[in-house]
C-alpha cells in the first residue's frame, strides 16, 4: 500500500552563487517589506535602548560570513557532511548534513537549500558571555526565493563563530528594526521577563498551536502561517486518503524545542526569537500493509530499509517570531512568525 505522499517544504532547485560577505550597516533602508522578490532588511535605529556596546564588529562578521561561506563551497562540491563541522553546528549542521546526504544518493542538488552568505544586514551583538550569536540577512538566492535570516553562535570566548540555524523569510514579512551596529544586539535569557511572553514561552506556544491548530488556546495569539499550512497539509494527506484509512492507518505528529534558543533584542523593546524544533512524524497501518516513503528525498534517506507497515520522519526545524515588548497593545500585541526551515533528516520503517 502506498498512500499520498506528505507535502514538504518546498526545496530550491537553483545552486548557491557565492561572491564574498558585503555588509550593508548604515546605508541600510528602512521598514523593508518582503513581498515576491524584495528584500526585508532589519535595520539599524537611532534611539535604540543603552548596551555595553557591540562585542562584534561589521567587519569581523562578514570574515566570519566569508569563511562560513568557504566551508559551505567545500562540503557542498564533495557532497561531505564531515566537512560542515569546524563552522556549522546545532540544527544548521542536522540540516546540510542530510541535504548533502540526500544529494550524494540522488546525485542531485537540487535539495541542497541555497544559503547565500554576501548579505543585505548584519546584526551585532553585545553580550558579555556566552554563548552569544548574531544574525545576518542574506541577498536573495539565484533561485528567486525569499533571503535567508541566518543565525551565528559563539560557544566560548576561544571558539569560532559557526552556522548555528537559518529560516527562510515568509512573503510579506517586515522585519524590525534593531540597534546601530556600533550599540549591538542584546541576547536575552530565555526566561527574560521584559517580552509579552518569556522566549522560551512564545516557542511552546506557537509549537501548541503548530501541533493542535484551532484547538490550541493560543490559536489567536499567532496568524496562520506556510509551516502551520505545511504540518496540517501534511497529516491530512494521510488520514483522508482512503486506502490508509481501510488499513486501519494512524498518523501522529509531534514537537518539542531544543535545550538553547536565541532572542536578539529589537529596536522596540521586543526580539526576535529563534529555536531549533524537532519534529516526528509517525504513520502506521495494520499488520503486513507497506508504506513506502512518499518522495524521492524520503527515499534516500530511508536507504535500504524495507518498507512495513509503520514508517518515522524526523524533521529538523528552525523558527523565528517577533516577540512585543511588554505592556504592548493593539495589533502589536501579538507575535509574529517572521520564517520558518523545515527539512527532514531521518527516515526508518518503524
Amino acid at each position: 500500500m502506498s498512500p499520498r505522499p506528505t507535502p514538504s517544504t518546498a526545496r530550491p532547485t537553483a545552486r548557491r552563487a557565492r561572491a564574498g560577505a558585503l555588509a550593508l550597516t548604515a546605508a541600510l533602508a528602512t521598514g523593508a517589506v518582503l513581498a515576491g522578490c524584495s528584500d526585508p532588511v532589519p535595520t539599524p535605529g537611532a534611539a535604540a535602548a543603552p548596551t555595553t556596546g557591540a562585542d562584534l564588529t561589521v567587519d569581523q562578521e562578514t570574515a566570519v560570513l566569508g569563511k562560513i561561506g568557504s566551508v559551505l563551497d567545500v562540503a557542498d562540491r564533495k557532497r561531505d557532511p564531515k566537512a560542515l563541522e569546524s563552522r556549522l553546528t546545532g540544527p544548521a549542521l542536522a540540516m546540510r548534513t542530510s541535504e548533502l546526504t540526500v544529494a550524494k544518493v540522488k546525485k542531485s542538488d537540487a535539495d541542497v537549500t541555497d544559503l547565500p552568505t554576501q548579505v543585505q544586514a548584519i546584526v551585532v551583538p553585545s553580550t558579555p558571555g556566552w554563548p552569544r550569536a548574531a544574525l545576518a540577512v542574506s541577498s536573495p538566492p539565484q533561485s528567486d526565493e525569499p533571503p535567508r535570516l541566518m543565525v551565528m553562535r559563539q560557544a566560548g570566548a576561544r571558539d569560532d563563530y559557526q552556522l548555528w540555524g537559518w529560516v527562510r523569510l515568509f512573503p510579506g514579512t517586515t522585519m524590525p528594526k534593531f540597534a546601530t551596529a556600533e550599540q549591538g544586539a542584546e541576547n536575552l535569557a530565555s526566561d527574560d521577563t521584559s517580552l509579552l511572553w518569556a522566549p522560551r514561552t512564545v516557542v511552546t506556544r506557537y509549537l501548541d498551536v503548530v501541533q493542535k491548530g484551532s484547538k490550541s488556546k493560543y490559536a489567536d495569539q499567532f496568524g496562520s502561517d506556510a509551516y502551520r499550512s505545511t504540518v496540517a497539509a501534511a497529516a491530512k494527506s494521510w488520514t483522508s486518503n482512503a486506502d490508509f484509512k481501510k488499513a486501519d492507518g494512524s498518523y501522529s505528529m509531534s514537537l518539542s524545542a531544543g535545550k538553547w534558543l536565541v532572542a536578539s533584542r529589537t529596536e522596540d523593546g521586543g526580539a526576535v526569537v529563534f529555536a531549533g524544533v524537532t519534529q516526528k512524524e509517525k504513520i502506521a497501518a495494520e499488520k503486513g500493509a507497506k508504506i513506502t516513503a512518499p518522495n524521492s528525498t524520503q527515499r534516500a534517506l530511508m536507504g535500504k530499509d524495507s518498507p512495513t507497515n509503520e514508517l518515522d520522519v524526523v524533521y529538523r526545524v528552525v523558527v523565528a517570531v517577533h516577540v512585543p515588548a511588554k505592556g504592548a497593545t493593539g495589533a502589536a500585541a501579538k507575535p509574529t512568525v517572521l520564517g520558518v526551515e523545515q527539512v527532514p533528516v531521518s527516515v526508518s520503517a518503524g
